[in-house]
């Protein structure tokens, strides 16, 4: 048995990537037992679970709550593989000091912690940040990080080096989004920007390069897809620097790719992202993309000038310039070569050829 344990399947970047590996190994081999394990069995993703895999739940809203019920669970399972993410690696950590040997814990990485840990003010929960990390990267058979950025930080910051780690891209299941991104919406826009409205996305800095560029380009518009917490505070923003002709928050689409498809440019005003999927999504529909250069692999695949743009972090007079130079001066490759590329790398077929050379090493 090969279970993947998360703590939902709300639609986030680690998510989607985990319920896409599973699905294609669930493809490749049909005959082998794959398990979906959530903390809680809610998400709007779980529609995507075909009935012939199992779905179990411990209903346990957080990584703590999780650590007993997954005990029992593994104790009466005892599955050859625990693939974990998100808050659940850690409490498949945790479990693995109490069972058996014999299973092996796979923990992939969500993010980049160094730049994650910033966002947490309370230098105690800080420290426990770093600490519950570091319990991680101790206690995991096998860590898989997205990006050669995300490796070297979290080792630099726990101190520990993974004797046995992958380093994969996120995959892209390139025939699908093609053909999601063929239904017809009823608005176009300049740029597109796509994620959840928080302060990791920093979508005040993405606004007020907005407003400056608005002063020389007056009749761009951006669309942000996404919901969040702070939907109603950058509505206010919107209005303050009157940009109300000009942004508009779509709320969370489903299939965002019809506006990423029909845009200029996709936008990403990060302060840190661990490996961006709609970063990848739109470079493989041939849509180059500014990006800030945070903590993150964006600079690993956006190389300026050819397939997009990288600016300053947390710089609205940067980012506004990266703008409108995306405005007036082309890029070097066209469409379909930016799409050519990208598919060669992140296609969902050659990543899931690394992946399943990870868990097939360790199925007996």
């Amino acid at each position: 048995m090969i279970v993947f344990f998360l703590p939902n399947l709300n639609p986030g970047g680690a998510e989607r990537v985990m319920l896409n590996v599973l699905l294609t190994y669930h493809e490749v081999y049909p005959q082998a037992k794959l398990v979906l394990l959530l903390g809680e069995k809610s998400g709007p993703l779980l529609s995507e679970v075909p009935a012939t895999i199992p779905i179990y739940s411990l209903e346990a809203p957080n990584a703590t709550k999780s650590v007993v019920p997954l005990l029992k669970f593994l104790k009466k399972n005892q599955p050859q593989v625990l693939f974990s993410t998100l808050g659940s690696a850690l409490a498949a950590s945790v479990a693995k000091l109490f069972v058996s040997s014999k299973i092996v814990f796979i923990n992939r990485v969500g993010n980049t912690i160094g730049a994650e840990k910033l966002l947490i003010k309370n230098p105690l929960k800080r420290a426990l940040y770093l600490l519950a990390n570091r319990f991680v990267a101790k206690n995991s058979t096998h860590i898989i990080f997205q990006c050669h950025y995300m490796a070297a930080d979290y080792q630099k910051e726990t101190g520990v080096k993974s004797k046995v780690q992958s380093i994969i891209y996120n995959p892209v299941i390139v025939e699908k989004i093609k053909k999601l991104a063929q239904i017809e919406v009823d608005k176009t826009f300049t740029f597109v920007a796509v994620g959840r409205l928080d302060p990791q996305k920093d979508y005040p800095t993405l606004l007020q390069s907005c407003a400056i560029l608005k002063e020389k380009n007056p009749n761009f518009t951006l669309a942000i897809i996404g919901d969040g917490n702070l939907k109603q505070d950058l509505q206010k923003q919107i209005s303050s620097l009157n940009l109300q002709e000009n942004v508009f928050l779509l709320g969370f689409h489903a299939n965002p790719y019809p506006y990423m498809i029909k845009a200029k440019y996709l936008v990403s005003s990060s302060l840190y992202e661990g490996f961006s999927n709609v970063i990848i999504e739109s470079l493989c529909l041939g849509i180059p993309v500014i990006a800030t250069d945070c903590p993150s692999g964006n600079a690993e695949v956006i190389h300026d000038g050819k397939n997009g743009w990288l600016c300053q972090v947390q710089n609205p007079k940067d980012l506004a310039a990266v703008m409108e130079k995306s405005l007036n001066q082309a890029i070097v490759l066209d469409t379909k070569t930016i799409a050519e590329n990208a598919i060669a790398v992140f296609n969902a077929d050659i990543i899931f050829t690394q992946y399943k050379a990870v868990l097939n090493q360790y199925i007996r």
